[in-house]
């Protein structure tokens, strides 16, 4: 009764991480777009002789122009699929040890 509660709440808490994930991803996603950081890194593709001269620059710029927040926040989220992915692989195999 135990196993199944855990695996119940396991299987949940995979879902909501994973449904808070997906926003987060599409957040971030908006927030390169609105920074710049794109046009910084097509730079890499067309002025890459200026580019190397000047790579100290290039890269706090680089790091200045990156949505921080956005990036955090979907990493984070990212990680709690991961957790309750392998929590609810560790529930799943105990509840098969029993059931067996």
């Amino acid at each position: 009764m135990r196993l199944k509660r855990r695996l119940i709440l396991q299987s949940a808490g995979l879902l909501l991480s994973f449904f808070i994930f997906i926003p987060l991803v599409l957040k971030l996603y908006y927030d390169f777009a609105k920074s710049g950081l794109m046009q910084f890194l097509s730079l890499l593709s067309t002025d890459f002789n200026i580019v190397m001269a000047n790579i100290g620059d290039y890269v706090l710029t680089l790091l200045e122009s990156a949505p921080i927040v956005s990036l955090s926040l979907a990493l984070a989220a990212m990680l709690a699929v991961i957790f309750y992915i392998a929590k609810l692989e560790d529930v799943y195999s105990d509840y098969k040890k029993i059931e067996i």
